[in-house]
C-alpha cells in the first residue's frame, strides 16, 4: 500500500491531511490574488479557484495511487483542469441513436 493509500484508508489521517489544504488556502488565495488582474481579483472567486485546484489535486492523486503509480500524473492533472474548461455534454444534448 502507498502512503497516499494508507492516508485514504485511515480517517484520521484523511481527515488531518484536508485540515492541512484547509490551513494552506489563504496563503495560495493571496498569492492567486497578487499575480491575477484587479477584474479577477475577487476573494470569492480566489477561494473558488484553490478549492477547486486542491480538490483536483485529491482525485487525481488518488487515481493515481490507485493505478499504483503507473499513470502519469502530469496528464491526469491535465485531464482533471481540463473538465473545467471543455463543455460537458448533458444526456438530452447527446445524438440520438
Amino acid at each position: 500500500m502507498t502512503i497516499l493509500g494508507l492516508i485514504d484508508q485511515t480517517p484520521a489521517l484523511c481527515a488531518r491531511l484536508r485540515e492541512k489544504q484547509t490551513d494552506w488556502r489563504p496563503e495560495i488565495v493571496a498569492r492567486l490574488q497578487e499575480a491575477t488582474s484587479s477584474a479577477d481579483g475577487s476573494s470569492v472567486i480566489a477561494n473558488v479557484r484553490v478549492a477547486a485546484a486542491l480538490e483536483c489535486l485529491w482525485i487525481v492523486l488518488g487515481q493515481w495511487s490507485a493505478s499504483g503509480g503507473q499513470e502519469d500524473l502530469g496528464e491526469l492533472l491535465d485531464v482533471a483542469f481540463a473538465a473545467f474548461s471543455t463543455p460537458v455534454r448533458r444526456q438530452a444534448d447527446a445524438p440520438s441513436s
